[in-house]
């Protein structure tokens, strides 16, 4: 009798720590569903069409609002801050003047570029200033006429 509520014992705590061992998988962005994608077509399906079927795009191009980016990441989580990126599906949609889809291209993971931030300081133009001598600078330069004037 004493063997068999160790042994459970020892189960439970085997269970838990394997169950620990297990990822948590969590899926980021937008759901890039197959069919919707199929029914885009090159020549024909419009901007609005686009958005119908897919929904908003996950990112517009920022200095040319005819391409749209549709993003969904899979990441797995071990602890706090162990994250591994395990998949990663871009639909870039490509419209021409008229808003109607020109070209359907889509990147996986494999295509995906890793990108270093810099870790320098952009100089900025003017001086740098204690706080004392912010106090100091900023006497004497709100003023009250009358059109700034609270009643």
């Amino acid at each position: 009798m004493r063997f068999s509520v160790v042994l459970r014992r020892s189960s439970l705590a085997l269970a838990l720590l394997v169950g620990a061992c297990v990822p948590t998988v969590q899926q980021h962005g937008q759901r890039i569903d197959p069919e919707a994608v199929a029914r885009i077509r090159p020549g024909v399906t419009s901007r609005e069409e686009v958005f119908r079927l897919m929904g908003s795009p996950s990112a517009v191009a920022t200095f040319d609002d005819r391409r749209w980016y549709y993003v969904t990441q899979t990441v797995e989580k071990r602890s706090f801050y162990q994250e591994k990126l395990t998949d990663q599906r871009v639909l870039i949609l490509i419209f021409d003047d008229r808003g109607i889809v020109r070209q359907v291209e889509e990147r996986d993971l494999a295509q995906a570029r890793a990108i270093e931030p810099v870790a320098e300081a952009t100089p900025t133009m003017g001086n740098e200033l204690t706080l004392f001598e912010q106090l100091i600078g900023n006497i004497g330069r709100f003023s009250r006429s009358p059109e700034n004037a609270r009643p």
